[in-house]
Order: structure tokens, then sequence, then C-alpha cells
């Protein structure tokens, strides 16, 4: 341990800091839409696009509401339990995280008429997608680096932070040279590492949208409908990074807390927290087509959303030294300030088309097939199209020009696919679906982000109400950089020292039951 070299603060600070700020990981993770409706929906694959009559048509092509031919009622509870492997140096493991939230609750009112057109339907529903609960959690040791390489190169390198290097410094972490202005500590200077580095992420919250719905029917032939949406996003996340098992190294300075010629810490921690809310409209059109009786054609297309968030974000870090100094004093801590961001998010364009095969029950031979559905749907999304923008009342001037540029340059156009099948027993329906979602990056990632889902499910009916059961499987890979120097500087992120990297393997299972009734 040291002490610090005095210098000018307040122009140290205001002239090296860079702060907190949205970028691209924000973009996709707010314009990604993974479907969480009614228990039927999520059974097939959410490829309902053409068939209508389901309350997931209010999210994804509003003309299936036109389908309905009574009132209705429904809820859906969902139960979410999330694993993750996460994997660093050979070392692995396991956590994971249990949750409920409703993914769906809805109403619709069907108004028979006379003439060519057949209906008009009035759906009010709310559906969720996005479910951000995780847990994370990886260990190992690091023979060859240091979270305080990433903070002296940002020093160095003047993109230094308030919530970040200004806490470090505070905590006697490092020095700096007033000859060459350089700065440096003990640990990176001696290139003696061989500690233990941990991080564990829990996140939580999702997306939710409440729709109102207007449908029509035209002579059982055409079916047409408009939403307006209003989306909700709750997202809190809270990271804890810490450093411990450091290597002895002495060094012969006289000015240290206890005069110690150890230099090393005990341990390092430091905390982010992120709470973020938002709220956003947006407006989807669609139609379905039934030239022929077993035949459904449906399309729809969804502009943009325009999300106002709020951020509210600090950071914390706690470092530990093996001798007290002068006053006792052994431990270090050092907060940000609770900082609040206000900023926008123009989401892509979406458009999406299905093709639905409703058959009754036919005659082969001596036996009968069951009536079945079997639908497919395609949607397009272009994530390189999501733009970073000011909040309405910020003059602050804060510039998302790069932020947007790396948008384009990261993410690319994606075609989504996905398909369902309903076979109808008559006591029982048995359904089944799986939905892949390309991968949004332009660039390989040295594993596929696509994200493949499974699932299957029953339902059982009666004249004035329904039942349906639905369990759909979501594993994913994602990478995990440690210092969080590559998400933040994608292009220079520690020069030509190697971050740190971890493998997770998430798996969520999600158990919906929808209850349904009809008047």
């Amino acid at each position: 341990m040291y002490k610090k070299t005095i210098i000018t603060i307040s122009v140290f600070i205001f002239a090296m800091i860079t702060v907190f700020s949205q970028n691209h990981i924000e973009a996709l993770r707010y314009s990604q839409q993974f479907y969480s409706s009614t228990a039927k929906s999520e059974a097939m694959g959410n490829a309902l696009s053409a068939v209508g009559a389901d309350f997931s048509s209010l999210m994804i092509n509003p003309a299936g509401i036109a389908v309905f031919n009574s009132r209705q009622v429904a809820f859906t509870p969902n139960f979410i339990v999330s694993n993750t492997k996460a994997t660093l140096s050979d070392n692995t493991i396991n956590d994971g995280k249990i949750g409920f939230n409703f993914s769906n609750i809805a109403y619709v009112n069907t108004i028979k008429t006379n003439g060519i057109i057949k209906s008009f339907s009035l759906g009010m529903a709310y559906n969720s997608f996005n479910d951000f609960r995780n847990k994370t959690y990886v260990s190992a040791d690091n023979q060859n680096g240091s979270i305080l390489d990433f903070m002296i190169y940002n020093e160095n390198n003047d993109r230094a932070s308030i919530f970040r290097e200004d806490l470090a410094w505070n905590t006697w972490l490092y020095n700096q040279d007033l000859t060459t202005g350089e700065y440096w500590s003990f640990l990176t200077d001696d290139g003696t590492y061989g500690l233990t580095q941990t991080k564990e992420i829990r996140t939580s919250g999702g997306v939710g949208e409440f729709s109102f719905t207007l449908g029509t029917n035209i002579n059982d032939v055409l079916y047409l409908g408009g939403t307006i949406g209003f989306t909700s996003v709750n997202y809190k996340y809270k990271s804890t990074y810490t450093e411990t098992n450091f290597p002895a190294i002495n060094a012969e300075i006289i000015e240290s807390p206890g005069d110690s010629t150890l230099v090393n810490p005990n341990r390092i921690e430091f905390n982010e927290t992120l709470y973020t809310e938002g709220s956003g409209i947006n407006a989807k059109f669609g139609m379905i087509f039934q030239p022929v009786k077993f035949l459904r054609i449906g399309g729809a297309v969804h502009t943009s959303t325009l999300y106002d968030f709020t951020d509210e974000y600090f950071t914390s870090m706690d470092v530990r030294y093996p001798v007290a100094d002068a006053d006792g004093n052994s431990e270090y801590n050092s907060e940000s300030d609770d900082n609040i961001f206000e900023w926008r998010l123009k989401t892509p364009f979406r458009a999406n088309a299905g093709v639905a095969f409703i058959l009754d029950s036919y005659k082969i031979g001596k036996f009968f097939t069951v009536p079945m559905i079997l639908s497919l749907d395609y949607e397009y999304v272009d994530y390189s199209s999501a733009e970073l923008r000011n909040s309405y009342f910020d003059d602050s001037g804060n510039d998302f020009g790069t932020a947007n540029n790396r948008i384009g340059n990261i993410y690319k156009e994606t075609h989504n696919i996905r398909a369902g099948a309903e076979f109808n027993f008559g006591f029982m329906k048995v359904r089944g679906g799986y939905a892949l979602y390309s991968s949004p990056y332009s660039a390989d990632e040295g594993f596929s982000n696509a994200k493949s889902v499974y699932s299957g499910g029953l339902g059982f009916a009666s004249e004035h109400s329904y039942i349906d059961f639905s369990y759909s499987f979501l594993p994913t890979t994602e990478k995990l950089n440690l210092y969080n120097a590559t998400d933040i500087f994608p292009d220079n992120p520690i020069g030509n020292i190697t971050e740190p990297q971890a493998i997770a393997e998430n798996k969520k299972q999600f158990f919906k039951v929808t209850f349904g009734f009809r008047f």
C-alpha cells in the first residue's frame, strides 16, 4: 500500500472522466422480443399469426382478434426456472433462479352484425415478453492480469470514469508519477498476478405490453385488425466483482498505512447497480385472408416502439489491506453519487407473415385423421436500425453518434421462424412448437447467437371455459466480460491486454397455465 500523490483534484476529475452511458447493449436488450403470451400460443411456438382467435394475436398480428366469435376473458400465470452454467478458465459453476409473473391477462368482446361485415371485435390485453431474470456466478485464478490493468489503462488514455477509476483512486489502489503524468500500481508494474477473480451478476425484470385492439370480420374471408400498444420496461442489474489472494509484493516505501512494505491489498470489491424503467408506444396493423376453409394467410407490420427511459446507476468499491495505517484503518470505501440518466430509444420496424392449415377429419382407408392445425410464421427485424436518442428535455449536449454507429456496424437484419401444430382429439388437444430467432450480430462471436425455443402443451375445453398447459425451453449461450471493458470500449478494450471472458450457458424453462372463459 502507498499514499496517493496530492494533485489538483478538481482538474483531475473533470478533465479525465467518462461517465456511464447507454450503448449498443441497451439498444439490443430492449429491441428484441421473445414473445410470451397464452399457454396455447407458447405451446405452438407463438406461430399463430395466421391462425387467430388467441390473445397472443393482440401482440403479433392484431387481425387475429377478428377471428373470435364470442366474448372471452383469460389470464395466464407463468412459472420460470432459470439455470446458468458459467465457465471461466476451465472452472465451471452452476447457479440458478426461479420466478413468477402473469404472461397474459386479456378480454375480447365480439359484436355480430348482418351483411358482408360479420362482426366487430374489441380487445384489451396485457402480454409479457423478454424476461430478464437470471443469476450468474463465475470464479477462477488469473495468472496474467487484474482489473487494475483496465483502470490504469483508462486513466492513461483519458477515459477514466467517476463510477470506476475515481473510486479506485480514493481507495489507494494506484498512484501517479508527477514527472511523466503516468498512472501506475505496484501490482501491474510488478506483473506478478495469480490472484482469484470472481463475479456475481443478478438481473431481474421484464417487458410487458398493454394492447388495445380493434378488428373486423369481412364475410369470413378477410380479417383486419389494428393495435395501439403501450409498453412498460423494468430492468434491474446488480453485479459484484472481487479480487482476492493477491501475491505478496514488497516495496521500499515509507508512506504507506502502518509503514508496511506489503503493497498489495487483501481484497478488492467493486459493485455496480442499475435500475431502468421505461415506457413506450407503438402501433400494429394486420390482416388474415382465408380464400378456402382450410387455408389462412396472415401478415402484420409493427411500427418502431418509441421508448423513454430513466436509468438510476451507482457504484461502490471496498478495498481491504493486510496492515492498518497510522490511524488504524485497513479498509477503505468509496461510493459514487446516485446518478439519474434520461434517454430515448427507437426500436426497429418489424414485419411478419404466416400461413396456417385448418384441417378437418379426413378418411384415409379405414381410418380417420384427427382435426389439426399446422402453422408457420416468418418475422423480419433489422436490429442495425435501432437508434439511441437524447431525452426531450436533455440540454446536456450528449451525442449518441458513436453508439449509433456501433449499432449499425455490430447488428444486422434477422429472419425469425416459428412453427406450431395442434392435434384435436376431442376431449384433449395436443400441441407442439419450435421457434428460431436468428443472431442479431453481424460478426462471428465464436458461437451461434441464434436462439431456439422448444415447446409443447395440452388443452382441455368445455362450452364455456377452457384450460391450457404449456412447457417451453429456451437455451442460450453468451459471453461474459469480467471487467465490461469490451462492452464499453469494443474497438479498444485494454490495448494489448486480454480481458478475462467467461462463457455462460443459460437454460430457461417456462411453465404456463391459461384459464379462459367464454360468454
